[in-house]
């Protein structure tokens, strides 16, 4: 005969329960007592806490990018746009001198 283990089905949660639940995490209640409220492991919640937390890094690093590069673009813009003064500048002067001859 084969020794089988029952496996532990796996709960799914909605992302609106995970939400709640980080929100009394972040609010100071205690990893313990969610979890003994909700029957939810602990490792479980910390897991949840972590990811929660490498997102939130991300999104800032991700913000905090996107403004240096719009601060970039438009440094680059009026560059470009002194360039072309620049060059209209020498076109006309180029124009004055060769009908001078």
């Amino acid at each position: 005969m084969e020794n089988q283990k029952k496996s532990k089905a796996r709960r799914n949660y909605e992302p609106e329960f995970k939400a709640e639940i980080l929100k009394m995490l972040i609010s100071g209640k205690k990893v313990s007592e969610i979890a003994e409220t909700f029957g939810i492991a602990e490792n479980l919640l910390y897991r949840w806490k972590t990811l929660s937390t490498m997102k939130t890094k991300a999104k800032a690093h991700e913000s905090e990018g996107s403004s240096k590069l719009a601060a970039e673009n438009t440094k680059l813009k009026a560059e470009i746009e002194r360039l072309k003064t620049d060059r209209e500048i020498l076109k006309k002067a180029l124009g004055l001198l060769s009908s001078s001859d």
